[in-house]
């Protein structure tokens, strides 16, 4: 059996290869180490291995948000049980949360707020991912959107022609008891092409958070 002695041997010589192989390396590469090493330590002390957050600015009624595409400003929000000039009732148990807003188109085609326009498909709303976006709370229907000028059809926001637009959401009574409504404004990614239908389909899809607008909600009288 090998005793004590001869396990100290071993030892040593496998300390000595270990040795002799770190001797035998480039002086350059223990400063490049080196370097790296300072480098790491710093971005961690400055926080760079933090999970990223985007900031985002929060603006209240009449505060306009502007995005690369479009710009929106709520102007009054209300709740109610009717809109009758667009046919609009909640049923038991729901409330209609109106939001009267001002909006821009800031891009060179025509888009639908509630529909595709031509060929560009902007997705504000009644959407998986909408560019408007209720914070905490999912619509219970399909979002209503109309213009309060008496004009008909579906809401289409021609190129840098400001318009007044009125959005619906069929929202449970109970969902602002004790908060203010809040919606989240998204950035525009831009894509083209759709394998069924043209390259020239364009799709608006939502991006980072721009802003949040929070404002107060009255019961219509």
């Amino acid at each position: 059996m090998t005793g004590s002695g001869g396990r100290s041997a071993a030892a040593r010589a496998v300390v000595a290869r270990w040795g002799r192989s770190f001797a035998e390396v480039p002086r350059w590469i223990w400063f490049a180490a080196g370097a790296v090493a300072v480098v790491l330590v710093v971005v961690g002390l400055v926080g760079g291995y933090a999970t990223a957050r985007t900031t985002h600015a929060e603006v209240g009624a009449g505060d306009e948000v502007r995005t690369s595409a479009y710009a929106i400003a709520v102007v009054d929000a209300e709740f109610t049980d009717a809109v009758e000039s667009e046919f609009l009732s909640a049923d038991a148990g729901e409330t209609l949360l109106v939001l009267t807003t001002r909006m821009e188109n800031l891009s060179d085609e025509a888009v639908g707020v509630a529909t595709t326009a031509d060929r560009t498909r902007a997705g504000f709303v009644n959407t998986d991912r909408p560019l408007l976006e209720l914070v905490g709370v999912t619509p219970l229907e399909v979002v209503s959107v109309w213009r309060d000028d008496g004009s008909s059809g579906q809401v289409v926001l021609q190129p840098g022609v400001p318009s007044e637009v009125t959005f619906a959401f069929t929202v449970p009574d109970d969902a602002y008891v004790d908060r203010d409504v809040a919606i989240d404004v998204h950035e525009v990614e831009v894509r083209r092409g759709a394998v069924i239908l043209s390259s020239r389909v364009v799709s608006w899809r939502p991006a980072e958070l721009v802003a949040r607008i929070v404002v107060p909600a009255e019961r219509a009288p």
